[in-house]
């Protein structure tokens, strides 16, 4: 994702759009393991300096990455924990 990253702007929309589709594999195979999600999760979201520089560089894909996961989730594609799911929710709010 540091390739992707280094083009800017561009580059964090392409990572929203690869966890957009990851979501929709799920919704038309059900066939992505849950630590896709979790692990895409602690790389972007957990991380806060990680989490500042997606929101500095793109802050409409960063958002649409928090509604992917918000929405991954309440689909049934993605368990994880509360925390997880309250830091995202509160991420949305703002």
């Amino acid at each position: 994702y540091e390739g992707m990253l280094s083009t800017g702007y561009e580059g964090v929309r392409e990572i929203q759009k690869r966890l957009r589709n990851t979501m929709g594999w799920s919704a038309t195979a059900g066939e992505v393991d849950n630590f896709v999600f979790e692990d895409a999760n602690d790389v972007f979201i957990n991380d806060a300096e990680m989490q500042q520089r997606l929101l500095d560089t793109n802050p409409n894909a960063f958002r649409d990455m928090v509604t992917t996961f918000l929405e991954a989730n309440g689909r049934g594609y993605w368990e994880t924990s509360e925390e997880n799911i309250e830091r995202l929710q509160e991420l949305y709010a703002e």
